[in-house]
C-alpha cells in the first residue's frame, strides 16, 4: 500500500470555522480523559508547556490555553494556523505558532514540552512513518512529559463502513487514513521509547450518530443530529475516538 497525499490547504479552505467547536469538544469523553490525565500527572493546567502537532486550527490546544497552559501549535500548512487566530481571539486566549515538519522537528521544538498531542495526524502515514510520527510526540517532550495521541479506532464498525463506502465511490477526500488498534498504537509507542498507559475511548453512541445516522440525514438534505456524548460501558471500545497516553521516561 502506498501513501496517498491529502491537499490539506484545500480541506481547510472548505471546512467551516465554527466558534462553538471548542465548547462541543469540551463535552466529549476524549477531552474529559485529557483533563483527568493532566490533573493526575501535573496537578492542573496552569503554566504547562503544551504542543499540538499537526494542529490545524488547534481545537484542543485552545482548551488547554483556556485553562492556563502555554500552547504551541505546529503544522506544515500555514492556512489553518492563520484560521486558528480567528478561533482563539474570540475566546480571549492565544498560542504560539510554528510551521514545521513533524518528521524533522527543529531543536526549538524538542525536549521542552510537558504535554505533546495530536488528533487526526498519525493515521495519515504508513509503514515506518507510523513509528516516526509517534516518536515525534516523544521528541517534543521533556523527560517525564506526557504524549496524548488521538487516532481513529480500527474496531469502530460504523466508521469503517462509512469510510469504505466513500472509498468505493471514489469520494473519500483525505488520501491515506489508516485507523489504529489500541494494541498497534501502544506497540509503536513502546518501540519509540515511550511508556504507554491504558487507552481511552470516545462515545460509541456519538460515533454511531456521527458516522451513521447523520450521514443518512445529509444525503436526504437534512441537518445532522448533535452526537450524544454518553458513555456505554463495553461498547465504547468500538467508538471512533481512540486516545493513547504515553509517558516519556524521566
Amino acid at each position: 500500500m502506498t501513501e496517498q497525499p491529502t491537499d490539506w490547504r484545500r480541506q481547510w479552505e472548505q471546512e467551516p470555522l465554527d466558534l462553538e467547536a471548542p465548547a462541543a469538544e469540551a463535552r466529549t469523553p476524549r477531552w474529559h480523559a485529557q483533563e483527568e490525565l493532566v490533573r493526575e500527572r501535573f496537578g492542573g493546567f496552569d503554566g504547562l508547556r503544551v504542543v499540538e502537532l499537526g494542529a490545524g486550527r488547534g481545537l484542543n490546544g485552545l482548551l488547554y490555553a483556556q485553562r492556563g497552559a502555554r500552547v504551541m501549535l505546529v503544522d506544515n500548512v500555514e492556512l489553518p494556523l492563520e484560521q486558528a487566530r480567528r478561533l482563539f481571539d474570540p475566546h480571549g486566549v492565544e498560542a504560539e505558532h510554528a510551521i514545521a515538519d513533524v518528521f524533522d522537528l527543529p531543536p526549538s521544538l524538542r525536549d521542552r514540552f510537558d504535554v505533546s498531542m495530536s488528533f487526526g495526524l498519525c493515521e495519515h502515514f504508513l509503514g515506518a512513518r507510523r513509528l516516526a510520527v509517534v516518536r515525534a510526540h516523544l521528541d517534543a517532550l521533556r523527560p517525564g512529559g506526557l504524549a496524548l495521541i488521538g487516532v481513529p479506532n480500527r474496531r469502530d464498525p460504523v466508521y469503517r463502513l462509512w469510510k469504505g463506502m466513500l472509498t468505493r465511490r471514489g469520494t473519500w477526500p483525505l488520501g491515506t487514513e489508516e485507523p489504529f488498534s489500541a494494541h498497534e498504537l501502544a506497540a509503536l509507542a513502546a518501540s519509540a521509547g515511550g511508556e504507554p498507559l491504558a487507552p481511552r475511548f470516545g462515545s460509541f453512541a456519538a460515533s454511531f450518530v456521527d458516522h451513521g445516522v447523520n450521514q443518512a440525514l445529509y444525503k436526504l438534505g437534512r441537518r445532522g443530529l448533535t452526537p450524544p456524548q454518553v458513555s456505554v460501558p463495553g461498547l465504547d471500545r468500538l467508538a471512533y475516538e481512540l486516545l493513547l497516553p504515553v509517558v516519556k521516561p524521566a
